[in-house]
């Protein structure tokens, strides 16, 4: 019996160990050597002679803090090739649609469809696509048969999706900094902007949440520089060819993975641009983010069985490896942490030794008070790093398993709110 419980204690330490920390100081380092795959020609690539449409998608629902903003950032954007953006608002309640409307009429490339019922946002993507799709019908419709001909021939690759949400600001070449890996390189159908989080303060969990996306944009960087499997776009500005979009199934809640894997699974490349990058305030309190967290964890559990043939085994291929190393893993996490505690209590107590009883009991307590200590200093305005990551791990690591009960017990809507951010 201790035989087993020292195995799947061991088990459970490396499996953490190397999704949190193994895995991401490989990849990292690896692609610092410089020996990348095919997906290198991407920073080659210097002007097109033709860039291709690029029909901006987003679902909006009460966005009108930040609304503004956001438009002004898109309508900015210097890019060769025609632009239009097609934004969905899910039955916004606010000024939302009044701001739509009023860019719509100053700006033709604004085409705002506006829902009366909530439809959640993968929901409002595929009907903006399909929307592109109905569009390029009634072009078609309009021509010969040898002018479609000649049409589709010359269209095959001009249409590229970008999948934005409004809390997101792009800098001016954004776009052309998306867009340009695909001319580099036709098998790549998926590029993902370098997320900045800006405003993050030692008051809540800012910079927790800061240190947490700068680690992950490495890791994907390097996945896409190694392979061209860049493990899911961080979903808040990302392109995505026409011709490897999939609609989203109904009630997924996770719409960018979703369709980042259906690609790979389809034979596309992805990869993370370093010159596309896009600012986005970090989120402060722990409530709202671990809200936000419970519904991508649901939606992460629909993926991974969605998905399970890209994963298992996880020494298939070098996206397999990639996928089952940094995410599968870190899914599982909270499930390997309570594993581990049980095995590490049956191995300990029934020893009867003093010291082993003792050494168990004191970091079990000193884990609990670290976590209280945080919890009565933070309103005091004393924030200290080391114990304000520890609770974030944790919180991050409970909203886990609350994601997994709701994936369980069935999900039933995928509309959302708009996380609250300074």
């Amino acid at each position: 019996m201790t035989i087993v419980l020292l195995t799947v204690l061991f088990v459970c330490l490396i499996s953490v160990l190397h999704t949190y920390l193994f895995y991401p100081t490989w990849v990292v380092w690896r692609a610092r050597q410089g020996k990348w795959a095919q997906t290198q020609v991407q920073e080659e690539v210097k002007e097109a002679m033709h860039w291709p449409s690029v029909h901006v998608l987003m679902a909006v629902h009460n966005e009108e803090s930040v609304l503004e903003s956001k438009l002004q950032s898109l309508a900015a954007q210097d890019y060769a090739g025609e632009l239009l953006f097609l934004i969905g608002s899910d039955n916004s309640s606010d000024r939302t649609n009044d701001i739509l409307k009023a860019w719509a009429a100053r700006d033709k490339r604004f085409r705002p469809t506006l829902f009366s019922t909530r439809q959640g946002k993968p929901g409002i993507i595929n009907q903006l696509a399909l929307q592109i799709k109905n569009r390029e019908h009634e072009v078609l419709r309009s021509k010969s048969k040898i002018e479609s001909t000649k049409y589709c021939e010359a269209n095959r690759e001009s249409n590229i999706l970008l999948l934005t949400d409004a809390s997101v600001l792009l800098r001016p070449n954004v776009i052309t900094e998306l867009v340009r890996p695909m001319l580099g390189n036709e098998r790549i159908g998926i590029v993902d902007s370098t997320m900045v989080q800006t405003g993050g303060k030692a008051e809540g969990i800012g910079l927790s949440e800061v240190q947490y996306i700068n680690r992950e944009v490495n890791i994907k960087r390097a996945e896409g520089q190694l392979w061209g499997a860049m493990i899911g776009p961080f979903g808040g500005c990302w392109a995505i060819r026409a011709e490897a979009f999939r609609p989203v199934p109904d009630n997924f809640l996770v719409d960018d993975f979703f369709l980042c894997m259906a690609a790979y699974e389809a034979g596309w490349l992805g990869i993370s641009s370093s010159t596309a990058v896009v600012t986005e305030a970090v989120g402060q309190t722990i409530k709202d983010e671990f809200r936000r967290k419970v519904r991508i964890s649901s939606g992460n559990w629909q993926n991974l069985f969605r998905f399970r043939k890209l994963w298992w085994p996880p020494t298939k291929n070098a996206l397999s490896f990639a996928f089952f190393s940094h995410k599968v893993l870190r899914w599982w996490t909270p499930f390997f942490l309570l594993t581990g505690a049980l095995c590490l209590g049956l191995l300990v107590l029934p020893l009867g030794n003093h010291w082993a009883f003792t050494a168990f009991a004191v970091g079990s307590l000193l884990l609990a008070v670290s976590l209280l200590l945080d919890l009565i200093l933070a309103p005091m305005g004393i924030n200290l790093k080391g114990l304000r990551s520890l609770r974030y791990f944790l919180a991050m690591n409970a909203a886990l398993l609350v994601g997994f009960y709701r994936f369980l017990t069935g999900i039933t809507t995928n509309v959302w709110q708009p996380s609250n951010r300074n």
